[in-house]
């Protein structure tokens, strides 16, 4: 054999052993992918929880969310300032959760119920008056999808 097919052989094989490590980093990179929005839509998840918890947890603050549920212009101040609280925590995590499902990161499916959570918060008075004293402190582009959705909501 001579040096210029040894060479040839070797250049050969040198390309093979790229395209295999293209092929691995790309299943790495596939791997990475998964692990990342599965990681975000467990730290998202256990978010909600936690802001759930809250009303099973703590019986008086689940007097107050029923009462205004129901008409929240009963509610004293401390137990409206405890209501925008949670009202806040909610609308943020939301936010983050529109955020990471426009860069991909979380699926259509679990935003879907992150709009359904929007659409149900709208039916409520006491939401709406909120979101229009609070709204100048979410990001524009999430604020812009609010109000040009479905779960825009009702005219107060």
């Amino acid at each position: 054999m001579n040096w210029d097919a040894l060479g040839a052989v070797a250049e050969l094989a040198g390309a093979i052993g790229v395209i295999g490590s293209l092929f691995y980093v790309a299943s790495q990179i596939r791997r990475n992918s998964h692990a990342l929005e599965a990681a975000t839509n467990q730290a998202i998840s256990d978010a909600t929880q936690q802001r759930l918890l809250v009303a099973v947890q703590n019986s008086e603050f689940a007097e107050v969310f029923a009462r205004a549920e129901t008409d929240s212009d009963d509610l004293s101040p401390s137990e409206r300032v405890q209501l925008d609280f949670f009202s806040r925590a909610t609308l943020r995590g939301i936010q983050n959760a529109f955020f990471q499902h426009r860069k991909g990161i979380i699926s259509n499916g679990a935003w879907k119920d992150y709009e359904v959570v929007l659409r149900n918060r709208w039916q409520r008075a006491h939401v709406r008056g909120w979101w229009s004293a609070e709204r100048d402190t979410y990001d524009e582009a999430f604020v812009a999808y609010i109000e040009s959705s479905s779960s825009k909501p009702p005219a107060a």
